[in-house]
């Protein structure tokens, strides 16, 4: 079973979803996922043909409260494993079950081993975890599981300041292994939004959040005027730019894509949103991109994944973890102290050596992708030794377009 937010409106969510069913198929030949979703049609629309996947019903009339409810609880006795993805530990409104995710893993944790179900933490990204009893909760959450993996240095030690002494492995997020669509599928996904520039293209991601995964002393002054500083800033970038540079905005949630919009409009860019299309096909797309600037944290590993040197815009302190794992502090930039001048100059210096950056970040990168299919190969390992390792790599290109 695969606990996660697997509802396909995040671009991040679906990608790691795409990903653990590529990787774990391709290590586990007959194993069967059980997906829970509040839009079971979607998984089964694009991933039931390719996986050999199961979709579980968990609105509110299936007497479900998000993954708490009696599908996803008889399910989980019937399981071998329940998998928590993604980056679903945190502490933000952690008595909001409509939200948090971590409060109905504390019920979940306890009845999967009551059943003999293994519970894994599979490539975690945790926090913030802003009371006491968050932390306690994940604490309670990440000791009681049977295996754990994080995707970054700072998950692991925020997971050693919780209190948890159980062995951990670092692995990488599983987004970056996530098969991409072919280039033939990137043209076409141009042409149908409108870009018939061929100049290079520079890659912008915004989020509708801003600041509100920032403390408050890390808050923007004006949170109304952002999205004009951000403009302000890409349009000094451009027109400073010695070469033609045409700007592609990735809404990659669709709470976002009016947001996106907004921007476009201020930029002339054209918005590529995953309403319309799939993590790999958006991936293709960003892969022909010379650089992007994104504050989503899963925009910057799926654009890094498809080696295109990024620059960070610190809405959530993930983001700015992930700058500091790639060793590029100079571009993780603070929203606080950012302003339109700051901004374009930081875009066209990175511009500029943009080459450097890429070779510099890819380093980081690869290691990251070994840590990922890692993953999926300790679980084989722990779990069903009887399997041979298979010659079928994740992150393979999809030659079709459809997913």
């Amino acid at each position: 079973m695969l606990l996660g937010n697997n509802s396909g409106r995040n671009l991040g969510d679906a990608a790691i979803l795409s990903s653990i069913l590529e990787s774990l198929s391709n290590e586990l030949p007959d194993a069967e996922f059980i997906v829970p979703s509040i839009f079971p049609g979607w998984i089964k629309k694009h991933y039931g043909k390719r996986y050999n996947v199961k979709p579980v019903n968990v609105m509110p009339w299936t007497v479900s409260l998000r993954l708490l409810g009696i599908p996803t609880l008889y399910h989980l006795a019937r399981s071998d494993l329940a998998l928590i993805c993604d980056g679903i530990i945190f502490g933000k409104k952690l008595l909001n079950p409509a939200f948090n995710y971590l409060i109905t893993l504390i019920f979940l944790v306890p009845w999967a081993k009551l059943w003999g179900c293994k519970v894994v933490c599979y490539s975690c990204g945790i926090g913030p975890f802003p009371s006491r009893l968050s932390r306690i909760c994940a604490r309670y959450v990440i000791q009681n599981s049977d295996l754990v993996s994080m995707r970054e240095r700072d998950s692991l030690k925020l997971a050693k300041e919780l209190g948890v002494t159980k062995k951990m492995e670092l692995t990488g997020d599983a987004a970056f292994i996530n098969p991409v669509s072919d280039r033939k599928r990137a043209l076409e996904i141009l042409s149908e939004n409108g870009v018939k520039d061929r100049a290079p293209y520079f890659g912008i991601n915004v989020t509708r959040y801003v600041d509100a995964w920032l403390s408050p002393d890390e808050r923007v002054a004006d949170k109304s005027a952002f999205l004009d500083m951000i403009a302000n800033g890409i349009n000094t970038f451009i027109r400073g730019s010695k070469e033609r540079i045409t700007p592609l905005i990735f809404s990659t949630q669709p709470m976002d894509e009016d947001f996106c919009k907004m921007l476009a409009g201020k930029t002339g860019a054209a918005v590529i949103d995953n309403s319309r299309y799939l993590s790999h096909d958006i991936q293709s797309v960003m892969r022909e991109c010379e650089l992007l600037i994104g504050m989503r944290f899963h925009s910057l590993v799926l654009a890094s994944a498809v080696e295109v040197p990024v620059i960070g815009l610190v809405y959530a302190p993930k983001v700015r973890g992930f700058m500091r794992l790639l060793d590029c502090e100079r571009y993780s930039l603070e929203l606080k102290s950012l302003s339109p001048e700051k901004l374009g100059e930081t875009l066209l210096s990175a511009w500029n050596e943009r080459k450097n950056l890429k070779n510099k970040q890819k380093k980081v990168i690869d290691q990251l992708k070994d840590g990922a299919r890692r993953a999926a190969t300790l679980l084989k390992r722990k779990y069903f030794p009887e399997y041979a390792t298979n010659t079928r790599q994740s992150g393979e290109t999809l030659q079709t377009s459809n997913g």
